[in-house]
């Protein structure tokens, strides 16, 4: 029987030194404003669906302690997004069956895999897929090729420096992140919630996600699904018929206020 293994930190992405030092002081601060109270009722799995680690080159959070953390929290499922990188999305599926294996996680524990995407407009996210994707192709040539493979196209967090904006309405998503705790400032916050309650969005899955580059950061933001059953298949028919809506938590309503931004979902 092979183990896991954890990812050398020699291969990580981010190769600044002093990004450790940072990690400590950011996952710090982050404990200071609480933990994320996780909400869910019968029939009901949370998940958060935009997650970075060490194969990102703003992070170095191991697969395993992201999972660890998720499961803490009382998510039931994940989804390690790496910036134009499967590796993170891969490891976290063979680590997630060794813990299994352990006993250390819940075996109905979900793990999607994905990955995020550089388009010539801004970053978009990629589910169920299996492999990356070519960076600096438009909006919608970026989520043909997602759909091509057999994913679903996210629009992730589409009012943030790194988000396509209005592109968000042109291009045949099949979710949207309407919460999102890496978006600050009220305006931003606005524009993305506002999302949830556009007519053009009415079908679609509204996601809520942390799009955590550090470990205390995973569950500010969270996705809670209806499943008939915690499999990986279920999650994917929850998507596709909309059974989806974004939670925000209240550290990540703290952060907010602190730095300018406020939620309107609950």
């Amino acid at each position: 029987m092979i183990h896991y293994k954890k990812p050398d930190k020699s291969i990580r992405e981010c190769k600044y030194k002093w990004f450790d030092t940072w990690d400590r002081m950011v996952n710090c601060a982050l404990r200071c404003v609480g933990t994320p109270d996780i909400h869910i009722g019968p029939g009901e799995v949370a998940m958060d669906l935009h997650i970075h680690s060490l194969f990102s080159h703003c992070s170095i959070s191991q697969p395993e302690d992201v999972i660890l953390r998720c499961v803490k929290l009382g998510l039931g499922g994940v989804c390690i997004m790496d910036h134009n990188d499967i590796r993170g999305s891969v490891d976290a599926a063979a680590c997630a069956e060794d813990l299994k294996r352990r006993r250390l996680i819940p075996e109905e524990f979900i793990v999607i895999p994905g990955v995020e995407i550089n388009s010539n407009s801004g970053h978009i996210g990629a589910l169920f897929v299996d492999q990356a994707f070519p960076q600096g192709l438009s909006p919608e040539e970026t989520v043909r090729l997602v759909h091509e493979s057999g994913g679903l196209a996210i629009a992730v967090h589409p009012y943030h420096s790194t988000g396509i904006k209005d592109a968000v309405f042109d291009v045949p998503f099949d979710a949207v992140e309407v919460e999102c705790g890496a978006v600050f400032g009220a305006k931003l916050v606005k524009q993305n919630c506002d999302l949830a309650h556009d007519s053009r969005f009415a079908d679609m899955a509204k996601f809520g996600t942390s799009d955590a580059h550090y470990i205390n950061g995973i569950g500010t933001c969270y996705t809670v699904m209806e499943l008939q059953e915690p499999t990986i298949e279920a999650a994917r028919e929850a998507i596709e018929n909309g059974r989806c809506s974004a939670r925000s938590s209240k550290p990540c309503i703290r952060m907010r206020k602190l730095l300018g931004g406020f939620s309107k979902l609950d």
